[in-house]
């Protein structure tokens, strides 16, 4: 598995190498570092699209997405991400996401079906021509639906309550990008961290990446896998 894994990464950076495609990043700033949201937003009438997410610019500074394969698990997701000020050298935005989840309470084993409100802010500064730095900040209100309460919530891999995240991105060319995020999960009492690369083509995206949330006795991997078509409508 390690070796197909090394293989992957080999032939995509092969084949960054060698495009001769539209320049892949230039004027359209990255949106997700390697996991935590950044400063900025797609385009006016830019689309986003994933095997599940999908964004939409339906102005310079306001973005509307969901996962919809997340809603085949009825995990019914939405977010509105607003830029407040855009540039190339920094940016801020504020958003707000709406998502269903179910939780397991540690101590009594109780399950609860919960809706998850959550505003968060998110700034991208420059520090140097090729490396951005973000911040991201959540908070994660719990709205318990008719279920039994849990106050002790178990984390798990997908886990992500309110919470403080730092990131950097660096590219090392238009077409070549290196993120990593670290944060900290107030809700669920565990770090988080994880390191990925970007490579860009004139529309399509691929991210390959490891994250790992550390909570208590609880350790857990999660690869970063994203496939993504940034176009203009």
């Amino acid at each position: 598995m390690y070796r197909y894994c090394v293989l992957i990464v080999a032939v995509v950076v092969a084949l960054c190498s060698e495009a001769t495609a539209e320049t892949g990043f230039a004027g359209r700033p990255i949106t997700t570092n390697a996991f935590a949201e950044t400063g900025y937003t797609l385009h006016r009438d830019e689309f986003a699209i994933g095997i599940g997410p999908i964004e939409y610019g339906i102005s310079e500074n306001v973005q509307l997405s969901t996962n919809l394969l997340l809603w085949m698990f009825q995990i019914y997701n939405a977010d509105l991400k607003v830029a407040f000020t855009k540039s190339e050298k920094r940016a801020f935005a504020g958003g707000f996401a709406a998502y269903s989840l179910s939780l397991k309470d540690e101590d009594t084993d109780a399950e609860g079906d919960y809706l998850a409100l959550v505003p968060y802010l998110a700034g991208s500064w420059q520090l140097s021509q090729n490396t951005l730095m973000h911040a991201y900040g959540r908070y994660a209100y719990l709205k318990a639906e008719e279920s039994d309460d849990v106050d002790d919530p178990e984390p798990n891999e997908l886990s992500s309550g309110t919470g403080v995240y730092l990131g950097l991105e660096h590219s090392r060319s238009n077409r070549t990008k290196f993120l990593i995020d670290f944060g900290y999960d107030a809700t669920f009492k565990g770090v988080r961290a994880g390191g990925a690369a970007l490579f860009g083509w004139s529309t399509f995206r691929l991210k390959l990446g490891l994250s790992y949330f550390a909570a208590g006795e609880d350790g857990f991997f999660f690869p970063i896998v994203g496939l993504m078509w940034r176009f203009k409508a």
